[in-house]
């Protein structure tokens, strides 16, 4: 069924996460609506929009990762979840 697509184990565990995340996002709502506030993003945003902006920030650090430092991108993961989480936590 699958085999239009090569499915490595990081892409599997990636979209694994992925998935996850949103399905707790999804049970975090229905149980407990999330009420828009202000933190250091200049609008108020619920937690759906706080994950948004962190999975974009995720991709932006990836691709500058990619342009601009000579490393490995397997390192690339460390300041992108460290900035997801600030902006989860005080976005």
């Amino acid at each position: 069924m699958m085999e239009w697509m090569f499915w490595t184990r990081e892409t599997t565990i990636v979209f694994g996460i992925l998935g996850s995340a949103l399905l707790i996002l999804a049970i975090l709502d229905y149980y407990r609506r999330s009420t828009p506030r202000k933190g250091f993003l200049p609008m108020r945003t619920t937690r759906g929009d706080r994950f948004f902006f962190g999975m974009i920030f995720i991709i932006v650090i990836g691709f500058l990762w990619l342009v601009f430092v000579p490393f490995s991108t397997k390192f690339c993961s460390i300041p992108a979840l460290v900035v997801f989480f600030i902006i989860q936590i005080w976005g």
